[in-house]
């Protein structure tokens, strides 16, 4: 499907297979952070090169001699979040080791200190964006997969382990969205409910 706005607006499918970006790694990534800013300053509304370049002072072939595309460029963003705010998660989880039960409690308050902007501002530019959406998508099957199996190990049952990480999970990021400012000692709490068998 491609780009859906006008030659400027970042806008692509997302369902499609990602074509890899070929600058260097660096490269990438000053352009992606920068694009990641400008969504954190400005809100969900797209961003267009014109802002990234004037942002980075850097020319438009530039960044065509790096991503090739504005479609390039979108997948790059988000797989860059995805690395970023899921997998390496997991990763600290493996790292932090012994029960499900201490992976779960130490990742409470991992999360809990953890800057929340980019998402917020993934997740409202979700909310315009359908391909952006579907993207987000794979994030949380990801993240709460990776909850419902350390409930599995526990000994909860497949369905009450999806139960209890979608009520973990949800309760999670919903409270950025709501008036109610959660404290660590409340999650905590809540935490423990959740790891209680009935």
């Amino acid at each position: 499907m491609g780009i859906m706005m006008d030659k400027n607006v970042i806008e692509a499918d997302f369902t499609a297979q990602e074509i890899p970006a070929p600058g260097s790694q660096n490269e990438e990534l000053e352009w992606i952070e920068a694009g990641i800013k400008l969504l954190r300053e400005h809100g969900p509304h797209l961003i267009t090169i014109n802002d990234l370049c004037a942002k980075l002072e850097k020319p438009e072939t530039e960044f065509n001699r790096i991503f090739k595309t504005k479609e390039n460029y979108l997948f790059a963003i988000l797989d860059h979040w995805y690395e970023k705010e899921t997998l390496e998660y997991i990763d600290m989880m493996e790292e932090i080791g012994g029960s499900a039960e201490n992976i779960i409690r130490t990742m409470v308050e991992v999360i809990h200190h953890a800057d929340k902007q980019d998402e917020i501002a993934i997740r409202n530019w979700a909310l315009k964006c359908p391909n952006a959406h579907a993207a987000l998508a794979k994030v949380d099957r990801t993240r709460l997969d990776v909850a419902s199996g350390l409930f599995k190990e526990m000994g909860f049952s497949e369905n009450e382990s999806k139960l209890r990480a979608k009520i973990m999970y949800t309760s999670s990021v919903g409270t950025h969205y709501t008036s109610i400012s959660e404290t660590l000692e409340h999650k905590k709490a809540m935490c423990e409910l959740l790891l209680k068998r009935v």
